[in-house]
């Protein structure tokens, strides 16, 4: 009899059903579920607890207007942090303190001798991002060597959701190249 790895746990046509209708609406309730899969609200309720206590779900974030927030300008910053910072840091504190910065959205670490992190930060205007960059580039310049930045306004956004991943993921289905481009090749 195969073990049940608690890691990657096994999902029921119904788990992957309720799973892909609350990554479309987090908030829908849990009877609106149950009317379209012709099963009872305490039924949705079990299947959702399921997936909160395996970890599949682990919150319901918000999607946020950055615009209506004030937030206009965006960089993909591509940076390596020196010897000096790695002799001082384990990866778990330089990790926490990135996570902590202001401006950072999101955080990547990657493996690669060019660079260590992959950054994304908002900011109101240019001039504030040129300020912040600058002060990288002369504050920091001893711990932090910028490999690349790509600036762009929040109105060039064209997705901030991985939904089309999770729905292959949960379909079991295989990503295809075709998926993405406009013009497929001949064949």
């Amino acid at each position: 009899m195969d073990k049940i790895d608690p890691s990657f746990p096994k999902l029921t046509q119904n788990d992957r059903v309720v799973l892909k209708k609350i990554l479309d609406s987090k908030r829908i309730p849990d009877s609106d579920i149950a009317k379209t899969m012709n099963l009872s609200p305490q039924a949705i309720f079990k299947i959702r607890n399921k997936l909160e206590r395996s970890g599949i779900i682990t919150g319901y974030m918000p999607i946020v207007d950055f615009k209506k927030i004030g937030i206009n300008v965006m960089i993909i910053l591509i940076i390596r942090l020196t010897s000096k910072v790695w002799s001082n840091f384990s990866d778990e504190q330089i990790s926490a303190k990135i996570a902590k910065t202001p401006n950072i959205i999101d955080a990547y670490r990657v493996a690669d001798e060019q660079a260590s992190h992959v950054l994304i930060l908002g900011f109101r205007d240019t001039q504030q991002k040129e300020r912040y960059v600058a002060r990288l580039q002369t504050d920091f310049s001893e711990e932090v060597q910028i490999k690349a930045i790509y600036t762009f306004s929040v109105d060039k956004i064209i997705s901030q959701s991985p939904l089309g991943l999770l729905h292959e993921v949960i379909d079991r289905k295989e990503f295809s190249p075709d998926d993405l481009f406009l013009i497929h090749p001949s064949k």
